[in-house]
């Protein structure tokens, strides 16, 4: 069986900021195979941690999330976590702090001004998120090189429950985006209007250490390059990513009839203590169904 390649990378994970990457364009993106939502779910439910759980309590409590999030509505709230933070940990192409999670990283920082990777980031992001009663994920987000992804990003997605739907935040650059009517998007309909060129609007605020993000540079030839693969945490819970023996699993969207790597296949490696399981799925609506 072939060894789980994605998920070793992000034991020390190094995924390289845009800015610093090649220009690359959406034609690999373009010409994909779709997905098949007609497929079985071969993968288990994804599963989130409730705000009521201590480490997420505590997490709420001492950087005060409450009153960050403010009042209004919940896109309201999270558009405020999302900007705190990004302003809190700035990013940076490091190696990763051994434990993974918010309150690690945040003090590592505000300790050692010890900044984070876009993994990192979302990592903590995801908690934040978590820990104020939102569903979230972290995605990290592939090319279609394969095996070797020659770099990356990793974002968050957040149930937002007056919505109905998924949204695309991204911790790094401060970013959420919009469609030409003001409809927030959600990765996959980022990613489908990548394909099909229509307009994605990106909000004003995004920015990189204080540079505003540039949308050609971020969406058409970056996030088109990398929204081609995107795994996910089956489980998002607090501390879920620090490498300490435990079992991790995840689950990778593939376009239907992907060959490098199958997209029917189960991808396992066990590494010291760690053994990491990724399910292989091709079906676009099982990977994004609601909480």
């Amino acid at each position: 069986m072939k060894k789980i390649l994605i998920l070793l990378i992000l034991v020390s994970l190094k995924i390289v900021a845009y800015a610093q990457t090649p220009v690359d364009t959406l034609t690999a993106l373009q010409r994909t195979l779709p997905y098949n939502d007609d497929l079985p779910q071969t993968f288990p439910d994804f599963t989130y941690h409730k705000a009521d759980a201590e480490p997420l309590t505590q997490l709420r409590l001492k950087y005060r999330l409450d009153s960050i999030a403010g009042k209004g509505s919940d896109v309201d709230r999270v558009i405020r976590l999302l900007a705190w933070f990004h302003k809190l940990v700035p990013h940076e192409d490091v190696r990763n702090l051994k434990v993974l999670n918010a309150d690690n990283i945040i003090e590592t920082y505000q300790t050692k001004h010890y900044a984070q990777g876009c993994y990192g980031l979302a990592i903590s992001m995801n908690e934040i998120l978590l820990s104020m009663g939102y569903a979230s994920r972290v995605v990290i987000c592939f090319s279609n090189s394969y095996p070797q992804p020659q770099g990356g990003h990793v974002i968050n997605t957040v149930y937002m429950p007056s919505l109905q739907k998924w949204i695309y935040v991204d911790p790094q650059d401060n970013v959420y985006l919009k469609d030409e009517k003001g409809n927030l998007l959600s990765i996959a309909e980022v990613r489908e209007r990548l394909v099909k060129h229509q307009p994605i609007i990106m909000n004003p605020t995004a920015n990189y250490h204080d540079i505003p993000t540039k949308k050609e540079e971020y969406l058409d030839q970056f996030m088109g390059t990398h929204l081609y693969r995107m795994i996910c945490p089956l489980n998002s819970e607090y501390n879920s990513q620090t490498r300490d023996g435990r079992k991790l699993e995840y689950v990778e969207l593939l376009p239907y009839k992907s060959v490098e790597p199958p997209f029917t296949f189960i991808e396992t490696q066990q590494t010291g203590k760690d053994s990491v399981v990724c399910y292989h799925t091709a079906n676009a609506n099982l990977f994004w169904k609601k909480p």
